[in-house]
């Protein structure tokens, strides 16, 4: 694509990028003295025209649904202020926006039993759905109602397929065919790209795919090779099946900067390790995380992985941050600027739950990736 193709998405995400939240705003909404008084900070910020809506005193999953939902909005907005090949890739990377923000928690919530007055109070009307689709999901009896209710949906197809499998492993299976599923068409839309949007685009979509795979395979470490498979995002970048399966047999994080022939993140491991020790003893609460497996074998050393990924989130910052250097004239800066928009709400959730929760101001900082 020519550099006038991104013109609009250039001037548009310029303008939008001056209101994202600032270090100070953060550290002002981490400090306030309550939940009340750091709800009132954050109406006063560009985020706070759509949740003064909400009323006085908000719950925290429906601000959430609300950011979540403007988000959809800004999608909107620049899928279609771009061009040919890229509008598609922007339409398929919303539609992975759609599943993380709604379908999966929907999916979550019903699996668990949550009765349908409560999800009525969970996800704004407004959400990055068709009204009636929504009302029909939320309106289901059980999950396997849900799925029928997306018929007429790009993401009935991978849901329909995992019903049976779901019967036997949770709704771990049915996010995990949708995820293999969006994943697939996102991969397989950057082909028709031009060389160098192309590159960038599968950069930022591959080391998404290949450590999410390797978190995956770390998790379920001791288990056999076609239990992975199962669970895998059938996207292939840096990360190839023979490291996955050679990742089933390591102890520890380290042994992936160090130990496992091939594997393409060394470097990029080893600096997240560092980080990794520092956030795990700093994390909030003292932050009892969940183990890696529960089905791993006694004489593999069971070690939380959420630190590191909240490591990982910050060093994909970093990355996605670099796309507004230099030229801008290519499709990593709007898929670039959305990353970074999902991560400043996940951010602002962050900072309430911690706060509704009464984590100390310093402590609650250093759960948030910036």
């Amino acid at each position: 694509m020519s550099a006038g193709d991104y013109a609009y998405v250039n001037a548009k995400i310029g303008a939008l990028r001056s209101w994202m939240l600032t270090p100070g705003e953060y550290r002002s909404l981490c400090e306030a003295a309550s939940l009340e008084e750091c709800m009132s900070l954050l109406k006063a910020t560009h985020l706070g025209k759509g949740i003064a809506k909400l009323g006085e005193e908000p719950e925290i999953p429906q601000v959430e649904a609300l950011l979540f939902s403007e988000l959809a909005s800004e999608y909107g907005r620049l899928v279609q202020g771009v061009r040919k090949e890229a509008k598609m890739v922007l339409q398929r990377l919303y539609r992975k926006f759609v599943a993380d923000t709604v379908l999966k928690p929907l999916l979550r919530l019903k699996s668990a039993g949550v009765p349908q007055e409560a999800l009525q109070d969970l996800f704004y009307p407004s959400q990055p759905l068709p009204k009636q689709v929504l009302a029909k999901l939320l309106g289901a009896e059980d999950v396997r109602e849900m799925v029928e209710s997306l018929r007429d949906t790009v993401y009935h197809k991978p849901l329909a397929g995992a019903l049976s499998a779901y019967q036997e492993a949770g709704v771990a299976a049915l996010t995990t065919a949708l995820d293999g599923a969006l994943y697939r068409e996102l991969w397989s839309s950057t082909g028709s790209l031009s060389t160098k949007d192309r590159r960038i685009a599968r950069d930022f979509i591959g080391r998404e795919v290949d450590m999410r795979n390797v978190l995956t395979a770390f998790r379920l470490r001791g288990s056999e090779f076609t239990k992975l498979e199962q669970q895998l995002i059938p996207v292939s970048y840096r990360v190839g099946r023979d490291v996955l399966a050679a990742i089933l047999s390591v102890r520890h994080l380290s042994q992936l900067a160090t130990e496992i022939h091939g594997f393409a993140y060394h470097s990029m491991v080893a600096a997240l390790l560092k980080e990794y020790e520092t956030i795990a003893r700093e994390l909030p609460l003292g932050a009892e995380f969940m183990p890696a497996s529960q089905e791993a074998p006694a004489q593999v050393e069971l070690f939380s992985v959420l630190p590191f990924e909240l490591a990982l989130r910050r060093q994909m910052l970093g990355a996605y941050r670099g796309a507004f250097r230099g030229d801008r004239f290519h499709i990593g800066v709007p898929m670039a600027h959305l990353f970074l928009r999902e991560n400043e709400i996940r951010n602002v959730v962050t900072i309430l739950k911690l706060k509704e929760a009464g984590a100390p101001a310093e402590g609650i900082e250093k759960a948030l990736a910036m």
